[in-house]
């Protein structure tokens, strides 16, 4: 999402243009009665006509006319907020996904913890750099791992790499699991802790 959406909000819809530019017509078409009953009350009042009965039934008209239409249009800007939001939540999701991917083929390729320590922090300061936030937000997770591998000089595994990070995501409660029985099932190794027990094995002494 680009700051200006972020900042202006989404446009609105055709459809939420064209609902509001109808309420505003009519609303307009009343005020026209309205003005047109009151020069006819005030320079050619005909017999047996109520004109406050008249003027206020149209004004009536207009205030409900006028409610509708800010109903409609806080509406639709709630409504352009939760697309938003979700958009918003969306690229997190993704960018997060394509990051614990990448974090799973630094864990896999290192020779023990400490080049994996450093490796994971070269590749943190690398992801947020302009032109790989970009490339990340532009493209499918298996064409941003691919090309980050492919940059960065890790085997291009993507497929691999993106199980291992919804794997992680799922044990980090950002994914659901596929059979539903969490409480159940051991907890599946996470990327981070995958690579950690390859150079780094337990103390069983």
């Amino acid at each position: 999402m680009s700051k200006t959406q972020t900042d202006q909000g989404p446009a609105a819809t055709p459809k939420e243009e064209g609902d509001l530019r109808v309420l505003a017509e009519l609303v307009e078409i009343q005020m026209s009665i309205a003005r047109a009953t009151q020069r006819e009350a005030l320079q050619a009042p005909q017999p047996g006509v109520d004109y406050g009965q008249r003027i206020a039934t149209v004004s009536r008209a207009v205030r409900l006319t006028l409610l509708l239409k800010a109903k409609l249009s806080q509406q639709a800007k709630e409504k352009r907020k939760a697309a938003a939001q979700r958009e918003a939540a969306q690229e997190d999701w993704h960018a997060l996904r394509v990051k614990l991917a990448m974090t799973s083929a630094v864990y896999e390729v290192s020779k023990d913890g400490d080049e994996a320590d450093r490796r994971a922090a070269e590749m943190a300061e690398q992801l947020e750099r302009p032109e790989v936030v970009e490339l990340v937000e532009a493209s499918r997770a298996e064409v941003a791992v691919a090309a980050l591998c492919r940059r960065w000089g890790y085997p291009v595994q993507a497929e691999r790499w993106l199980e291992m990070a919804d794997a992680a995501m799922e044990n980090l409660g950002f994914l659901p699991s596929e059979d539903g029985e969490d409480d159940e099932d051991p907890p599946k190794p996470g990327p981070a802790g995958a690579g950690r027990r390859k150079p780094r094995p337990p103390d069983t002494g």
